[in-house]
């Protein structure tokens, strides 16, 4: 009975070094596209090289989304934003790229809106699900 349960222990031990072996800061994903958005749902009401302002017209069920502007599958910026409107049909969303990256003019990126961190999804799979996505080209606009 003791040699059983020192091998349960061992197996388990096992299945927890493989499970964080396999965890990334900065996971590796294929970010599905999700419905493209028509026009006028979502715009950019200024850019820099520092920071876009998105508006955002499309009614979520959810409070908060996670937000990213990628290019190509590397996110650029990211985070939680909320979704809810003060009294209006919209939100907006300010976002910033992350440490020692710019938005570069003319270079195509991709605003994709989904439900989950794509760390907590790592685990189960490489594959993270735009449920609303927008692809553009940026340049600056004050």
């Amino acid at each position: 009975m003791k040699t059983s349960m020192k091998i349960s222990g061992l197996a388990a031990g096992a299945l927890v070094i493989a499970a964080c072996s396999t965890y990334k800061a900065s996971p590796e994903l294929n970010y599905y596209h999700g419905p493209n958005v028509p026009p006028g749902y979502i715009t950019v009401l200024r850019a820099s090289p520092t920071e876009i302002e998105f508006e955002i017209r499309i009614k979520f069920v959810k409070k908060q989304m996670y937000h990213l502007v990628l290019d190509g599958n590397e996110p650029v910026s990211e985070g939680w934003f909320s979704t809810l409107r003060a009294g209006g049909e919209r939100y907006t969303v300010t976002m910033r790229p992350k440490e020692g990256l710019t938005f570069e003019a003319g270079k195509t990126y991709r605003l994709c809106i989904g439900v989950q961190n794509p760390q907590a999804i790592q685990m189960t799979s490489r594959n993270y699900e735009c449920i609303a996505d927008l692809t553009f080209i940026f340049k600056e606009k004050a």
